[in-house]
């Protein structure tokens, strides 16, 4: 069985039959259709990759029910002592520092090992067999969204470890909260408490509902397939052969690239933000017009929010109200400082945040420096964000003007772009090279002579990608002061089947695929 790829034409007859059998029967079963379509289409990409979500998802239930039910034990003992307040929370301490050391450590262990051993096992294979020339290995399989469903997982599992919420006691809908298709691939992490509302609650026929997440879809398409999957023969050429090209050539595939990872993942969480609406089901949303953002700082809450989201509540406020962070804070005040020891606490939990988020992206030398990168941004941005204000108001700068908001947008566009340099190239070594080769020459003449349309798009292919650009931004502009979606539902029956007809049309026939193309999968995807 062939992969389901959410841009191919048994995706979308795969989501019309599941949809059809989703509402035609009760509505008690209609959980049980969602856990057999997630099924099958993950075993569309292989049966060998099921032991792997099954084995995340089976270990981490089966310690979320035993620690629930060490919990309850001791609640009930508490009552039956009639213990209050302080007492009884002294008496529950105990209880969960045998919770951590029996469930908690252990599974994270176990399912950390395994997202460790799919992502850099790789490169321990590379290394092993350059060392080891008489060993005959074979690749590493990394399961479908693995990266996903493993952080998912891991947060529901500290939920019921805080105490945030209770445990479900049915295993298969679970599953399905882990495995539902739409999601699967490339997100959103979903948290368990939100997603389990959305799916497990009633989910009556809405008309209104169903255009809605089609028009969202074909968002979503026209965004991967017209723009993103076209700027991907430029910047696939230039990438692919960097000692080729120099000088403005590489500016322009990096420009390029930032374009066409932010077309081809935000349209990737269109499609399944859509197809998702189908059923009822809302997902979270995972980008807000990051390019809008006016600071680093403020870029990453509009981008990849749900990972931003899931690193905040499970790795940075833990590091934040941690015994040892709270040493260090100490012992830095107490010798050089109140205002150092300031920085330090709010420098140390941002850094551990970059170096994982950075290697969650990737696994070479060129992804910790990406993290790296943006780390030191923000926590500069962060420890010297009054002395910048300070300065501003020095030099006279009015930041409420729409002309500085503006010069702001841009900047954060270009920090982002100079940030693809790190990772487009593929390697750090290549990453090198591209920076020597932007240097080695002063080229604009190849705006003229037709250079740029040699690299895999024409003339008319670009054209097609400015005009795309430009209405992304209007949509987008609209977006930021209210609904696309209940604008075009206000209008007449004639203009809303035009804008269809429009959309459906515009991606046929300017869409990236046919005789000789194959279109690429989300640059996201097996994350």
């Amino acid at each position: 069985m062939t992969f389901l790829s959410f841009i191919s034409v048994n995706f979308l007859l795969f989501l019309m039959v599941v949809t059809a059998t989703y509402y035609v029967i009760p509505q008690r079963f209609r959980w049980i259709i969602l856990l057999i379509a997630s099924a099958v289409f993950y075993l569309s990409a292989g049966i060998e990759k099921l032991p792997f979500i099954t084995f995340t998802s089976l270990v981490v239930f089966l310690a979320a029910a035993k620690m629930n039910h060490v919990y309850e034990k001791a609640e009930q003992e508490a009552e039956e002592k009639g213990l209050k307040g302080k007492e009884r929370a002294q008496f529950l301490i105990p209880v969960k520092k045998k919770c951590r050391s029996l469930y908690v450590i252990p599974t994270i262990i176990l399912v950390m090992l395994q997202l460790c051993y799919c992502k850099f096992g790789s490169c321990l294979l590379v290394f092993v067999q350059e060392k080891m020339y008489s060993w005959t290995l074979t690749d590493i399989l990394v399961p479908m969204g693995i990266s996903y469903y493993t952080f998912s997982s891991l947060g529901y599992l500290l939920d019921i470890y805080w105490r945030k919420q209770r445990p479900i006691d049915d295993f298969f809908k679970y599953l399905l909260c882990v495995s539902y298709f739409p999601q699967i691939v490339q997100g959103p992490i979903a948290r368990y408490n939100r997603l389990a509302d959305e799916i497990f609650r009633e989910h009556p026929f809405d008309y209104r509902q169903v255009c809605f997440g089609i028009q969202l879809m074909l968002y979503g398409y026209f965004k991967k397939l017209v723009i993103a999957d076209r700027l991907a023969l430029f910047t696939g050429t230039v990438f692919g052969n960097i000692a080729d090209y120099e000088g403005l050539t590489i500016v322009i595939a990096l420009i390029f690239s930032t374009f066409q990872l932010y077309m081809d993942f935000s349209g990737c969480m269109d499609i399944v933000r859509g197809a998702s609406q189908l059923f009822g089901i809302e997902l979270d949303q995972n980008f807000n017009h990051p390019f809008f953002s006016k600071s680093a700082a403020e870029f990453w809450r509009r981008w990849h929010i749900t990972l931003g989201a899931w690193f905040k509540d499970y790795i940075y406020m833990p590091v934040v109200t941690s015994g040892w962070l709270s040493k260090i804070t100490i012992s830095v005040n107490n010798k050089q400082g109140k205002d150092l020891a300031k920085k330090v606490n709010a420098a140390i939990p941002l850094a551990v945040v970059w170096i994982l988020t950075g290697l969650w992206h990737g696994t070479g030398w060129n992804y910790v420096i990406w993290g790296i990168y943006w780390g030191t941004l923000i926590i500069t941005s962060t420890i010297f964000a009054r002395q910048y204000k300070k300065l501003t108001e020095a030099l006279h700068i009015d930041t409420r003007t729409r002309g500085y908001q503006r010069f702001q947008m841009i900047r954060t566009f270009f920090i982002f772009t100079i940030g693809r340099l790190i990772t487009a190239p593929g390697t750090l070594e290549n990453s090198i090279m591209a920076v020597r080769q932007i240097f080695s020459s002063f080229n604009p003449w190849i705006f003229w002579d037709g250079t740029l349309y040699q690299m895999g798009v024409d003339y008319q292919d670009l054209c097609v990608v400015f005009l795309g650009l430009l209405f992304v931004h209007r949509v987008s502009v609209l977006q930021e002061k209210g609904s696309v979606r209940e604008l075009i539902a206000g209008k007449n029956t004639v203009i809303r089947w035009s804008i269809y007809y429009i959309a459906i049309f515009s991606i046929i026939i300017l869409g990236m695929y046919g005789a000789g193309y194959n279109a690429g999968d989300f640059i996201y995807a097996n994350f």
